[in-house]
């Protein structure tokens, strides 16, 4: 495993913090050197199904180019990868402290935003339902004590903690959120905007999530 005291040369790498944030495969691993956990977060709508087959007592395959990176991550270093929704947040952040406590070593966090596929088919675009969803999570581990956050954690925790009452429309209306609704799924993206209604956190072992 990295060790987590080992600081990373690039400035992007938020290596002198606990918690950080980026976003899709590159952000992955610019922000991972030295972390024990690494959250990911892709609300509309991957994580959130993980989150609620993992309520029902199914596991999940590893899927998107995000998940997939992470999971060869893991083959490589002794990483905990969690998946995260506004479903399970307060749960993910449970478990990151018991695992602290546990190991008895300060976790570094790596909280990793999917995005969606840029529409030039190279990179991402921003979605705010991941910027939100990630905030969350980051907002449920500064209020565990894991407060040591990079200013791009910061941000987006403050964008949660600002517009909290109203994440559940801005989700909807926002640009995937949308198209999913115009799609007919409108249901599935109301489980993307539930806040802790779940204690299951999936976790990414041999490719796939269980909980």
């Amino acid at each position: 495993m990295s060790d987590a005291t080992t600081p990373d040369p690039a400035p992007s790498g938020q290596a002198k913090y606990q918690v950080r944030f980026d976003w899709g495969v590159g952000g992955a691993h610019r922000i991972l050197a030295g972390a024990h956990v690494a959250v990911l977060v892709d609300a509309l709508l991957f994580t959130t199904l993980v989150v609620v087959a993992a309520e029902n007592g199914e596991d999940s395959p590893a899927s998107g180019v995000a998940a997939a990176a992470l999971d060869a991550e893991v083959a490589e270093r002794e990483l905990v990868v969690l998946a995260a929704s506004l479903r399970n947040r307060a749960a993910v952040a449970d478990r990151i402290l018991a695992l602290q406590e546990e190991r008895g070593e300060r976790m570094i966090v790596a909280v990793i935003g999917a995005g969606e596929p840029a529409d030039n088919g190279r990179g991402i675009r921003f979605a705010i339902e991941d910027q939100l969803t990630a905030g969350a999570v980051v907002d449920a581990l500064v209020a565990l004590g894991l407060d040591h956050t990079s200013p791009e954690a910061a941000v987006a925790s403050a964008a949660y903690e600002g517009l909290r009452q109203a994440a559940v429309h801005l989700i909807g209306a926002s640009g995937s959120g949308a198209e999913l609704v115009a799609a007919g799924r409108k249901p599935e993206v109301r489980l993307a905007t539930q806040l802790d209604v779940t204690r299951v956190v999936p976790e990414l072992r041999d490719g796939v999530f269980r909980a």
